[in-house]
């Protein structure tokens, strides 16, 4: 029997359309304080001591503020090595001092032989693979001794040969580990739109009694392929599948993306503010 971490209850801290901090933007937001209910912070901008770090203090006495990271490589297939235990232990440093009110990663793999890979891969969805990822939230929640809350990805190529279908493999993750999760509806919807398949079945039946928050971003197109570039303002298509969700009676936190191409603050404010005042 796997044992579970003594880990926090899921969070309550944050609600309303949020904004996903980008360093360009915190001297602005410290300056003008604009109405945002809270913001979700790349933990990997501050691993290493620097002038931010004062600034990121004095953000999280104005506002909550969230966690995300993209290397903790949960379905990786090797244990942590030198560097990862680095990365993990600065990890822990920055969530203790920092206390966000969600801590975040995504449920894939990164990283193989020592070798690190710039992208957010698939695990193969088998039984094996199951076992070790849940073995491996089991092991990370015990060491930052709190609920972590994981990121459906998006995928553009399928396995031959799986034992579960996405959604049920999310489910068993969840059942085992008590792990929250995060619902990217973007990556959803680009999945399905390069399936030319409807997304609404996998929604429905998404738990979202499980989801501490949404994400939302806006992606390309290259060759016919949706990408998931976080390139472009959110598109009205992934607005109105969240409002529909907050008409079912899902009024979960969400959160506005941009990492390419990003404008100046007022106008990530603005896009925010539209949504915001779509959802009412």
């Amino acid at each position: 029997m796997r044992s579970k971490a003594p880990v926090q209850s899921r969070p309550h801290a944050i609600e309303g359309v949020g904004l996903g901090l980008r360093l360009q933007h915190i001297d602005t937001i410290l300056e003008n304080t604009p109405h945002v209910p809270w913001f979700e912070v790349m933990v990997e901008d501050f691993l290493t001591p620097g002038p931010h770090h004062n600034k990121l203090e004095k953000l999280a006495e104005d506002y909550p503020i969230t966690f995300h990271s993209v290397g903790l490589n949960v379905g990786g297939s090797e244990g942590p090595n030198g560097r990862e235990w680095c990365y993990l232990k600065s990890l822990k440093e920055l969530y203790e001092l920092y206390k966000p009110a969600v801590i975040s990663d995504h449920l894939c793999w990164s990283a193989q032989g020592g070798l690190y890979h710039h992208d957010l891969l698939p695990i193969p969805r088998t039984h094996a693979a199951l076992e070790y990822v849940c073995e491996r939230i089991d092991f990370l929640q015990n060491y930052f001794r709190r609920t972590l809350c994981l990121e459906n990805i998006t995928t553009y190529l399928d396995f031959q040969e799986e034992d579960f279908s996405e959604l049920s493999f999310i489910k068993e993750v969840v059942q085992r580990t008590g792990c929250c999760l995060l619902l990217d509806l973007s990556n959803v919807l680009i999945n399905y739109l390069n399936r030319d398949e409807d997304p609404q079945t996998y929604l429905h039946a998404f738990p979202l009694e499980q989801v501490s928050y949404i994400h939302l971003s806006g992606g390309s197109k290259r060759d016919g392929l949706h990408i998931d570039s976080h390139s472009s303002a959110v598109q009205a298509e992934d607005i109105a599948v969240l409002k529909a969700l907050y008409q079912r009676g899902h009024a979960l936190p969400a959160l506005v993306e941009r990492d390419e191409d990003i404008p100046p603050f007022q106008i990530f404010e603005d896009e925010r503010q539209r949504i915001e005042d779509a959802l009412r």
